[in-house]
Parts: C-alpha cells; sequence; structure tokens
C-alpha cells in the first residue's frame, strides 16, 4: 500500500496537517479468534490467570472507517484512541508549528514534523533549521517518541538525530510544560552540535580526487560482485559525485562538510528513497538510524 506524504509550506496545528493526510482515523480492538480444524465456530482464546484474566489473549487494531488491520497485539496492551494523543500533544506544546504529516501504508506509523525557533546561518547564507519530529505506531513497531531534525535550506537533507524522549499521554500542565521544557532545551543542544560539526568540516579542504577516493571507500567493487549490485553502486557514486559538484558550485571550493551533504544528500534522496524516491521510506530509515553512509563518512572526514 502507497506512503502518504502531506507537506506545507507554512506552519498549521498539527491537527489540521494530520487530518489532511488521513492520520485522524478512529480505531476499535476486536479479540483475536481462529478456527479449530476440528469446529466450525470461532474460538477466542483468553488470558487465563493476573490481573487481566480473562481478557482475549491477542487483539487486533482495526480502522473503523475502512476495516484495514493495522496492528496485533497481546490482550495486555494498552488501547488508544488512534493517533488523536500524538495531535494533542503536539498543539499543547507547540501549537501553529506543524509542517508535515507522513502516514505509512493503512495508518501502521505516523511521523508529524514541527519547524521550531530561527534558523542558523553557517556562514555565508548556508542555514539549517530546526525540527521536531514525533512519531508512534498502532503496530507496535514504534513507541510514541520525538526527534530533534535539523534541515539545511540549500539541498532539503534532513539530518536526523537521536530520540529525546518518549512522549506520556497527560493533561496535567506541570508534567506538559517539563516536557516541552525538556524537549526545547535538548532541540536547541543538538542544533549547536551541528553547527560545531558544521564548522569543523567546513576547515577541512577537499578536493574532486579526495573526493572520489572517500566516495570509493564508502562504496567499494568486490570480487564476484553482482551485475545489479554494481549497478547500484555506480548509481550512488553517481548521485554523490553529482550533489558534490553542485555544493561547489554554490559554495565555491570543496571542503568536509561539503562533501558529508553530498553523500547524505545521496543516502537520503536516492538509496534509502529507492527508485520511486519515495519520502516516507527515506524518512522511516533515518529515524530508524540507518543510514551508514552517512555515519562512515563523517567519521572518515573528521579522522583526516
Amino acid at each position: 500500500m502507497n506512503n502518504t506524504v502531506l507537506e506545507r509550506s507554512e506552519a498549521f496545528y498539527a491537527r489540521e496537517i494530520m487530518g489532511d493526510a488521513g492520520a485522524l482515523f478512529p480505531v476499535h480492538y476486536p479479540a483475536a479468534q481462529h478456527h479449530c480444524l476440528r469446529r466450525e465456530d470461532a474460538h477466542i482464546p483468553v488470558i487465563e490467570s493476573g490481573v487481566y484474566k480473562g481478557e482475549p489473549l491477542y487483539k487486533f487494531v482495526v480502522r473503523e472507517d475502512t476495516g484495514r488491520v493495522v496492528g496485533l497485539h497481546s490482550g495486555k496492551y494498552p488501547e488508544v484512541d488512534g493517533y488523536q494523543m500524538l495531535a494533542d500533544m503536539a498543539d499543547m506544546m507547540f501549537p501553529l508549528s506543524t509542517t508535515s504529516c507522513t502516514l505509512w501504508g493503512a495508518g501502521e506509523r505516523v511521523a508529524v514534523t514541527q519547524q521550531l525557533s530561527d534558523s542558523i546561518d553557517l556562514g555565508g547564507g548556508d542555514t539549517i533549521q530546526s525540527h521536531l519530529v514525533w512519531i508512534s505506531s498502532l503496530d507496535g513497531s514504534w513507541s510514541t517518541s520525538v526527534y530533534d531534525m535539523q534541515s539545511r535550506f540549500f539541498c532539503q537533507n534532513q539530518l536526523v538525530g537521536k530520540a529525546l524522549l518518549k512522549v506520556r499521554h497527560t493533561k496535567n500542565h506541570d508534567e506538559i510544560f517539563e516536557m516541552k521544557a525538556t524537549i526545547v532545551k535538548q532541540a536547541a543542544e543538538q542544533a549547536l552540535a551541528w553547527q560545531g560539526k558544521a564548522l569543523m568540516l567546513k576547515q577541512q579542504p577537499m578536493i574532486d580526487s579526495e573526493f572520489y577516493e572517500l566516495t570509493s571507500q564508502l562504496l567499494p567493487f568486490e570480487d564476484h560482485m553482482s551485475t545489479r549490485k554494481e549497478n547500484s553502486i555506480n548509481e550512488a557514486r553517481g548521485s554523490m559525485r553529482r550533489r558534490w559538484f553542485e555544493e561547489k558550485e554554490q559554495w565555491g571550493e570543496g571542503n568536509g562538510w561539503l562533501a558529508w551533504n553530498a553523500i547524505q544528500g545521496a543516502e537520503q534522496h536516492t538509496v534509502n528513497a529507492g527508485r520511486n524516491r519515495d519520502k516516507a521510506k527515506s524518512l522511516q530509515k533515518a529515524l530508524e538510524g540507518k543510514t551508514p553512509l552517512a555515519n562512515k563518512a563523517m567519521s572518515l572526514i573528521l579522522a583526516q
């Protein structure tokens, strides 16, 4: 099933954008049942002891609007009202700051992006903007969490950081204020950390031959490699080199910061996005830390 990516140039309430993306659907939790081989009637296994005795052993998460199953859990799994809680928490903490919503598949997972504070100028007009990414799932693959993300204006690269905290559903104003303060503080620290990395990388000059060697280290050819794998490596290397020349054309002589962005951008927009250039697929891999090329490139450049 196709993923849904809704992006806006201006900030809105999370509930508005999530609603337009189709992410605020109602759900219910029917008991999981099965048919025994020697019986025609359905059987619902139950928990046989403890606090949840008599409750279904397993239960589905089903969309009420489409009837699609979006999750299967233990009978002890807490029931939530879809993604309503995420919309409420995002809007209570940072109203009128949501710029995008990504919905995976039939609604198994969701991500909401919010824009924070002013942009940071790294010099010469090369700027990054701080964002938050709220994530949640109904299939159990993601807990409700908040990540920091820096977006670079020039190439639209998304620099996803670490999870800032796991979100608790509460209406207690003191708890909300505490969580908001923690998020803002850690997001600001991450933005400054990225600024520091960028300045260090900018101080390392790099010429074309050094960048080519870097791409060869990241994506080496091996003996007895399949034609398909060779083509994949050539495509990724080609994307990296195109982005390298675009970076230099915009910002001047090559350096480590331009090199890292060329590699990170190729991984985000080409390698991780696949042939269909699926933004949702690329964002999912970034959130799950599946960016080995960018990570290794950072280490190799800083080690020079």
